[in-house]
């Protein structure tokens, strides 16, 4: 990682503030997320000058080949109170960009456990022999098939027989009349 450290605005960059600087931002983001492909700049600024006030700028920039930039930029009184409250916010958002990167946020994991326990179970495997059996082949089953459908025509006939002595009956009147 490469890192550089600046000072603007008549701000002077002392061995201690580039220490400083190197202790809280620099070593805790190594921990956690060191490549050699990003380039980390702090720039340090006053921005008002001479002036006074609310006026110490630190501004952190962690470029990463083929993915986002993190920009941090923290205003304060003094310029370490400005290093230690921008190098908090950066290191809470490169933990929290390595750990989207480490689950899949496209696929929330409720969906994911709701997909694996409504996964369909494979069909229990036949043998050869399993297949061969009469039972289970498909002659059998049109076998099964037109002997239910004959069935069928015989009941519907017998159906209409019946039907048909019963209209008899009636049309023949009662005996005798």
């Amino acid at each position: 990682m490469d890192v550089e450290v600046k000072a603007f605005g008549g701000l002077e960059l002392t061995d201690d503030l580039a220490d400083f600087c190197r202790a809280k931002i620099v070593e805790p983001i190594r921990r956690i997320f060191d490549r050699e492909g990003p380039t980390l700049e702090i720039e340090l600024s006053d921005l008002y000058g001479p002036k006074g006030g609310v006026d110490k700028r630190c501004r952190i920039t962690y470029t990463m080949p083929h993915t986002r930039t993190i920009t941090v930029t923290e205003v304060a009184d003094d310029i370490y109170k400005a290093v230690d409250g921008a190098s908090q916010r950066f290191r809470r958002l490169v933990a929290r960009y390595k750990a989207r990167k480490l689950v899949k946020t496209r696929y929330p994991t409720k969906y994911f456990v709701a997909a694996i326990e409504n996964r369909m179970q494979p069909a229990p495997t036949f043998t050869p022999a399993d297949i061969t059996i009469e039972e289970d082949s498909l002659a059998a089953a049109e076998r099964r098939r037109r002997e239910r459908r004959l069935e069928e025509e015989a009941r519907r006939a017998e159906e209409l027989r019946k039907a048909e002595a019963e209209e008899a009956q009636e049309g023949a009147g009662p005996p005798g009349t």
